[in-house]
């Protein structure tokens, strides 16, 4: 395997710091992280209220500072302020990386005073109650060991999604081997050749025990079945009393020695060595595959019984820790051990095989390592900022639609993009697109960003226009002058432009247009418009709209938003999102309502009245309703923008007054009706080469009724059409962001050919 490449150089000073040393996997996993990056070339020191797994590491030359993390006394924490303030200077860290709650707290404070990298691992999920979660630091940058706890931590504490990297329990598969010898162990707890091993390893702390108890429970009816049965209990913990009880009595039930308790111990992988089947969770899982064992994955937080490959997606998900699975019994375990033991042999080692395969392709030290490293990489380097301006957190679906599009442009072409959106609503743009956000009036704010920017992008959407207000338009030009002259690179990202009509904008606006780096634009007749009022920049390209780069909906999710509302499962749906707009009052209403029943009685369609900016859109379509004969669905409920596109995937025909509304039927491939309030209307429509749209001046029902009825004489050649639109179109939009990240990194990008 190919050896990460850091921007650290090698014998890099790196802490590495948790709560104390004895078993578990978080342990386990920072003891052989701490060898594999020693391996790689770095200085490692451990720092930890000390353990079992001291002794490992000081072997393998790493040193160990005690220091008392294992618990939130507040003379510890002072105390362990004090020492690792200490530590951190002495040996002139150039990293830390902390793997604990505890720790991270501490550290967090000491990062805001001493300013180093500090990154952190996040190995569980932790309780958020009574204002815990406000002493929790994730650090500058995040490692999460599974999908769902990365999930977790954008949820929970507005991690930006940029700033965690998903990593693996690496395992040593030299130790963790079928070759490994464990005749000292055997001898020690008196196991005979011809006994059938069954080891479990975990820690058996009240939280963790839960399993062992559950083993131990089910061992009487076990042992009926399998011949010579000896079971290993491997762990210590606050709940050691109480399994070692257990086993007693069940030893004592069956006249013999059959569960052998050894306490804490570090030869994991001799106590694993003589088992045929293992069980536990998590990184015990793992170790016990790396030594070709058949394993039953069970733990307290759930059960995901005998490993083979139609488990193998549940355990990445859940990190092998079995989250959000079914609930583990004694009744499961005994089913699935007696399963396993009237297996063939041949099935049984194929299981092991299988295990020790997965292990040597995807959970090797090395690879676990490297994840590390990256991390370390984007927290020494820190990435500067981009910031996002437009029109955001005014709960608009299709700016909604521009904003996701924009941040997922940007993480195709660059990984962990630190990302700040200047939005009118931080908080829910924080928990909507998991990136940071500040106030996009807050002038202090703004500017003190733009000190850690690299560029400003400003866009998508129609920001560059005077026809809704001046006032808009010099807040978007504000921005950018500001920008300018912070020297940030500035992009207008798939902008549409104008109408612009006042002197004195266009004057002003031609000025700033022509200073920035790159404008990409959504269509023709916005580079029509900037070469109307003289734009002379020389980097300006026609793309798409970024929501055009959006994925297909799922339809099925769509419908079943339509069922909750009641919309019937037996008739076509006619979509209609329409807004208000200055003059188009009742008159406007009614037409519609009329065109809504005429589909209705015509063709057989159910309307459904979709806002898609609910406070500006909701009386209109409540309007609409009231004025239909035929009963109608409206949607009286906030949807993000995933939702609206998959509500719309349903729809066998759209009429659609707002731009984004369009784009959705165009990447859902859904015959189109347009009703034009802005020359971008029409411009969309040609752009996409439909031609079934009208002004509101003609918005008369009976002319909307006449495109209707082309639309659906010709409506498997529209779709056809849409489909072929869409590829395409998709394709430019594309080109935003590759471009985008060309002049962040770059500085520069050039257009020519």
């Amino acid at each position: 395997m190919k050896e990460q490449v850091s921007a650290l150089k090698k014998g890099a000073n790196i802490l590495l710091s948790l709560m104390q040393l004895n078993i578990g996997g978080a342990e386990t996993h920072v003891v052989e992280l701490a060898k594999e990056l020693k391996r790689k070339g770095f200085n490692i020191i451990v720092t930890s209220n000390g353990g079992v797994y001291v002794k490992e590491l000081e072997e393998a030359g790493i040193k160990h500072y005690k220091v008392p993390l294992q618990n939130k006394n507040p003379l510890n924490t002072i105390k362990a302020t004090r020492l690792l303030k200490k530590i951190i200077k002495d040996e002139k860290i150039d990293l830390v990386h902390s793997h604990a709650r505890i720790p991270s707290f501490i550290l967090g404070k000491l990062h805001k005073r001493m300013h180093f990298p500090f990154v952190t691992t996040a190995h569980w999920v932790f309780n958020t109650s009574y204002g815990l979660k406000y002493i929790t630091d994730w650090g500058e940058k995040t490692v999460a060991v599974s999908e769902d706890i990365k999930t977790y931590l954008m949820d929970n504490y507005n991690v930006p999604e940029g700033d965690i990297n998903v990593t693996i329990n690496g395992i040593d598969t030299g130790k963790f081997s079928p070759d490994t010898d464990c005749a000292d162990v055997k001898k020690e707890f008196g196991i005979k050749d011809d006994e059938t091993v069954i080891t479990y390893v975990s820690r058996l702390d009240e939280s963790r025990s839960l399993v062992a108890k559950q083993l131990i429970e089910a061992i009487p009816d076990i042992d009926k079945a399998v011949d010579k049965l000896k079971v290993i209990v491997v762990g210590a913990g606050d709940d050691f009393e109480n399994v070692k009880n257990m086993a007693e009595k069940v030893n004592k039930q069956l006249g013999r020695e059959v569960i052998v308790l050894t306490g804490a111990r570090t030869d994991i992988n001799k106590l694993i060595a003589p088992c045929k089947l293992f069980v536990g969770v998590s990184r015990a899982a793992l170790e016990a595959m790396a030594a070709e064992k058949p394993v039953i994955i069970a733990g307290n937080e759930g059960y995901i019984g005998l490993f083979d490959d139609s488990k193998l997606q549940v355990g990445i998900d859940t990190n092998f820790c079995c989250r959000g699975c079914v609930e583990s019994s004694a009744a499961l375990l005994k089913r699935d051990i007696l399963d396993f033991f009237n297996m063939t042999a041949d099935k049984q080692q194929s299981l092991g095989v299988y295990g020790r395969e997965l292990i040597k392709k995807d959970y090797s030290v090395s690879r676990m390592a490297d994840d590390s490293i990256k991390v370390y990489d984007w927290a020494t380097q820190k990435n500067k900022e981009i910031l996002i301006s437009g029109y955001y957190g005014f709960k608009n679906s299709g700016d909604d639609a521009l904003l996701k599009a924009i941040i997922e442009d940007i993480k195709r072409y660059k990984e962990s993009p630190n990302i700040v959106v200047l939005s009118a609503n931080p908080k829910e743009t924080k928990e909507m697109y998991h990136v940071k956000a500040i106030n996009r009036l807050n002038v202090i704010q703004i500017l003190k960003h733009m000190k850690k920017a690299e560029m400003l992008i400003s866009g998508g959407g129609t920001l560059i226009q005077d026809r809704t207000s001046t006032k808009s338009l010099w807040y978007y030009l504000t921005v950018i002058k500001a920008a300018l002259r912070k020297n940030l690179k500035v992009m207008l990202y798939s902008n549409g432009i104008g109408p612009l009509e006042r002197k004195s904008n266009i004057k002003k606006t031609k000025k700033i247009l022509d200073k920035v780096d790159l404008i990409t634009l959504r269509d023709e007749r916005s580079l029509d418009t900037l070469k109307a009022i003289g734009v002379e920049n020389k980097n300006i390209i026609v793309t798409a709209d970024p929501a055009l780069e959006l994925d297909i909906s799922d339809k099925e999710r769509g419908r079943k938003i339509l069922d909750e509302l009641g919309v019937p499962k037996d008739r076509k749906l006619l979509g209609v999102s329409i807004r208000r707009w200055r003059d188009n009052g009742s008159e406007f209403e009614d037409n519609i309502a009329w065109v809504c029943d005429y589909a209705y009685e015509t063709y057989g369609y159910h309307t459904v009245l979709l806002p898609m900016q609910t406070s500006k859109d909701m009386t209109v379509l409540q309007n609409v309703k009231r004025s239909m004969k035929h009963e109608a669905t409206l949607i009286d409920r906030r949807i993000d923008v995933a939702d609206t596109m998959s509500i719309m995937k349903n729809f066998d025909v759209c009429i659609g007054m707002r731009l984004h509304t369009l784009i959705y039927a165009v990447i859902n491939a859904i015959p189109l009706i347009g009703l034009v309030y802005d020359p971008k209307i029409s411009s969309f429509m040609e752009y996409t080469n439909q031609t079934r749209y009208l002004s509101l001046d003609d918005a008369q029902a009976e002319n909307i009724i006449e495109i209707l009825d082309e639309t659906v004489a010709s409506y498997d050649e529209i779709k056809a059409s849409l489909v072929e639109s869409y590829k395409q179109l998709n394709k430019k939009a594309r080109l935003n962001g590759r471009l985008a990240v060309d002049l962040y990194e770059k500085g520069s990008v050039s257009l020519e050919g």
